[in-house]
C-alpha cells in the first residue's frame, strides 16, 4: 500500500495544488484547438504567516462550469484539512447562473465530513473534509466559495511550505498568490512560469505575490510523467534544501527506532538457526541472511493500517507498539524494520520517495512529491519496501525504479537503481496440439524474475481459489478466445522462491482444418506478454517525459498441426536491433511441427523518456506487429 506520507499543509499548497493537478477535462472545439469543459475563473489565494507560526489562509475560488459532462462534478466542492492541527470556515458560497443571479449555498449544504476511505484499505484519520453542494448549477454557471484556514501546528517545528503547481491540462484564467510573513524568516523561493508582482516590506512583514494565466490547455498524454515534473509552479519552504529537511525530519522521528527488549527477543526469533545456515555455505553472508530473513517477516506479518492522527501524516508510530498492535502504514513498517535490523547489528535509514509519476524533487523541501517511505541499507546500497507484500528481498516494484530518494539518516538525496533489462524478465515455454476439428490443447510454463515476479505475483493471488474460473476466463477473453483451462502457481507468499506459473488450457476451433487456411500464433492461457505488447500501439507524439518500460520477454512455442493437414508457410525470421530495443523471432517447421521462438530486450537509459524516444519505439512497433501478425499456412 502506497501513499502514506499524508500532506497537511495550508489549504493553498494542499487543496488549490490538487485541483490544478486534475484533469478537469478537454474536448474538442471544432477548430483544431482544445477546449476545457471548466474553467478556474478566478482563483485568490491570501496566506499570513504569523509571528507566533500561526498560519492564517483566505482562500477564494471562481470556477465556470461549460459543459452538462462536468455538472455533477462541479455541483460540490471538497475541501479537505487536518481537524487537529487546523479549522476551516466557510465565509461564504454561492452559485451564479447564467443570467448573473447569485444563489446562496443553504446552511446545511456545507457538511464536515470524515475522510474517505472506499478504496477499502484499513485507515483511520483525523483529516475531515467539508463539502459545499452548489444550488442550481448548469453550463454557464459559475460557482464561488471563501473560506478561512488556520493552522495552529506545523508538521515540523518551524517548518512552512507552499506547493502549487499548474497543470497545463486546467484552463486558468486569473490566478493570484500573496504571502505575507514576518521579515526576519527566512523563506526560500522556486518559481516556475509564474509572475512575481510584489516584493516588499511593510511595518515589518514581507509581502510577495504571484499571478498565473493559462488559456491554453494541452491534454494529458498517455504515461506523462507528473505535473511536477515540468509544470508551471510556485515552491516556497523555511528550509534552505532538501538536505536541511532530511535533518530536521530524523531529529523528529530518532525516538521511535528504540531497540527495547521485546524489539530484540523478536529479532532473535525471526533470525534463529542462521548462523548453521551459513556455516554450511560458505557463500552466504550471516548479515545479508538475518537482513532477508527480518524484511520476511515485516513484510508478512506486519498488516497495512494508515493511521493519520496530529502529525501521524509523517511522523511513524514507535516500533515497540507496531510489533505489538502487529499493523501500520509504510512509516510504521520502515520504522520496525530499521529497528529490528538495528538489534542484529545492520544499519539502515529511512527513504523518502514517490510511488507515483514524480521523478525530480524540487530544489527546496516542500514535502511533495514524498508520499512512501521504504528502506536503505548503506552497506549494501540496498532498498527494501516491505509494505509491497509480493516484493521478493532486494527487489522493488518497477514504479519505484530510477526515483530519487531523501536519506534522513544520512542526510542526503539518493536515487534507486536505473531499470536494467535483465532485471525485469518474463520466460515462457507453450507447447500446443491442433486438434483434427481445429480445437487447440496446449499447456504453458512461465518463470518470472525482479519486478515482472511482483506483478506476476499480485496477478496470480487467488488462482488456485474459487476465483481460477474468472482468471482464466478473463485470460482468454484478453486475447479475443474461448475455452476452458486450469492454472498452478508456485506459493505467492514465498518469496524467497522464484515465481512460476502453469497453465494447461483447450481452446474452442479458430482453425479451419482439414483445408486451407491460416493462423497467427495463438496464446493459449500463457500471460501474452508479448501480444499485449502489440495490442498498446504508441500515440503519435509526446510533448513531455514519459514513462517508459525496461523489461525481457521470451516465448518459445511448439505448434503441432494433425495428420490430415500440411504446412505449406511460415513467416520469415526477423532481426531488429536499434536505439536499446533488440528483438528476434525466429521460425522451423519439422514433420508438421511449427516452432518459434520470440525475445524482445528492451533498455531504457532510465525509467523516465524523453519525447524524442518515442519515434524509436514507433520504428521498432512497425516491424514487431508485422511480425506478430505473421500466418502459418496450411491446406
Amino acid at each position: 500500500m502506497k501513499f502514506a506520507i499524508q500532506s497537511i499543509s495550508s489549504l493553498g499548497a494542499v487543496l488549490l495544488g490538487f485541483l490544478l493537478l486534475a484533469n478537469v477535462g478537454i474536448t474538442s472545439a471544432g477548430r483544431g484547438e482544445l477546449e476545457s469543459l471548466t474553467a478556474i475563473e478566478k482563483a485568490i489565494i491570501t496566506e499570513t504567516i504569523q509571528a507566533d507560526g500561526t498560519v492564517v489562509e483566505i482562500n477564494e475560488l471562481t470556477t465556470l462550469v461549460k459543459s452538462q459532462l462536468v455538472v455533477d462534478s462541479e455541483s460540490q466542492a471538497d475541501l479537505p484539512y487536518n481537524s487537529t492541527l487546523s479549522k476551516l470556515e466557510v465565509l461564504e458560497a454561492y452559485t451564479i447562473t447564467p443570467k448573473g443571479e447569485k444563489i446562496p449555498v443553504a446552511a446545511n449544504a456545507i457538511r464536515t465530513v470524515e475522510d474517505d476511505n472506499s478504496s477499502g484499505a484499513a485507515m483511520f484519520s483525523d483529516q475531515k473534509h467539508k463539502i459545499i453542494i452548489f444550488p442550481k448549477v448548469t453550463p454557464g454557471s459559475k460557482t464561488y466559495y471563501k473560506t478561512k484556514l488556520t493552522t495552529y501546528k506545523p508538521l515540523l517545528p518551524g517548518y512552512f511550505y507552499t506547493r502549487l503547481i499548474f497543470s497545463p491540462s486546467v484552463e486558468i484564467r486569473s490566478y493570484e498568490y500573496s504571502l505575507s510573513y514576518p521579515e526576519d524568516l527566512k523563506l526560500y523561493t522556486d518559481i516556475k512560469g509564474v509572475k512575481q508582482t510584489k516584493d516588499e516590506v511593510v511595518d515589518g512583514m514581507r509581502q510577495v505575490s504571484y499571478t498565473y494565466q493559462n488559456l491554453q490547455m494541452k491534454k494529458k498524454e498517455q504515461y506523462q510523467v507528473s505535473s511536477g515534473d515540468y509544470a508551471p509552479h510556485i515552491y516556497i519552504s523555511s528550509f534552505p534544501s532538501q538536505e536541511a529537511f532530511a535533518k530536521a525530519y530524523e531529529e523528529r522521528i530518532k525516538d521511535k527506532f528504540i531497540i527495547t527488549p521485546e524489539i530484540q527477543k523478536q529479532a532473535d526469533e525471526i533470525t534463529k538457526g542462521l548462523e548453521k545456515k551459513v556455516a554450511a555455505d560458505p557463500k552466504l553472508d550471516l548479515k545479508k541472511e538475518q537482513a532477508r530473513a527480518l524484511y520476511n517477516w515485516v513484510t508478512r506479518n506486519i498488516r497495512y493500517v494508515a493511521i493519520y492522527l496530529g502529525d501521524g501524516g509523517i511522523v511513524p508510530h514507535d516500533a515497540n507498539s507496531i510489533l505489538r498492535n502487529r499493523y501500520g502504514d509504510c512509516k510504521d513498517h520502515n520504522a520496525l524494520l530499521i529497528t529490528l535490523l538495528a538489534a542484529k547489528g545492520i544499519d539502515a535509514t529511512s527513504a523518502l520517495i514517490n510511488s507515483g509519476s514524480a521523478y525530480t524533487l524540487p530544489k527546496y523541501p516542500v514535502l511533495g512529491p514524498f508520499n512512501h517511505v521504504i528502506t536503505y541499507i548503506p552497506a549494501w546500497n540496498l532498498f527494501l519496501d516491505s509494505t509491497d507484500e509480493m516484493a521478493p528481498y532486494g527487489t522493488l516494484p518497477s514504479d519505484e525504479m530510477d526515483k530519487p530518494v531523501l536519506l534522513t539518516k544520512l542526510a542526503k538525496v539518493g536515487s534507486t537503481p536505473k531499470p536494467k533489462k535483465e532485471d525485469s524478465e518474463t520466460a515462457t515455454g507453450i507447447t500446443m496440439q491442433i486438434e483434427k476439428d481445429g480445437r487447440i490443447t496446449g499447456k504453458a510454463h512461465t518463470m518470472y524474475f525482479g519486478s515482472a515476479e511482483i506483478n506476476a505475483r499480485y496477478k496470480y493471488e487467488g488462482a488456485e481459489t474459487t476465483l481460477s474460473d474468472k482468471l482464466v476466463k478473463n485470460q482468454l477473453a484478453k486475447f479475443r478466445q474461448t475455452g476452458e483451462g486450469k492454472i498452478t502457481t508456485s506459493y505467492v507468499y514465498d518469496l524467497d522462491k522464484p515465481f512460476t506459473t502453469n497453465t494447461e488450457f483447450t481452446l474452442d476451433a479458430i482453425a479451419n482444418v482439414p483445408g486451407p487456411g491460416a493462423i497467427t500464433v495463438p496464446v493459449g492461457l500463457a500471460p501474452g506478454e508479448l501480444a499485449s505488447i502489440a495490442n498498446d500501439r504508441p500515440p503519435e507524439k509526446f510533448t513531455v517525459p514519459y514513462t517508459c518500460a525496461t523489461r525481457t520477454v521470451g516465448e518459445s512455442y511448439q505448434i503441432r498441426f494433425p495428420a490430415n493437414t500440411k504446412v505449406t508457410r511460415i513467416p520469415p525470421n526477423v532481426s531488429y536491433k536499434k536505439a536499446g530495443i533488440e528483438y528476434e523471432a525466429t521460425y522451423s517447421e519439422v514433420k508438421n511441427n511449427i516452432f518459434v521462438v520470440r525475445k524482445l530486450a528492451i533498455q531504457r537509459p532510465g525509467a523516465v523518456c524523453e519525447p524524442r524516444e518515442l519515434e524509436n519505439w514507433k520504428d521498432f512497433y512497425q516491424v514487431f506487429i508485422k511480425d506478430m501478425r505473421g500466418q502459418i499456412f496450411y491446406e
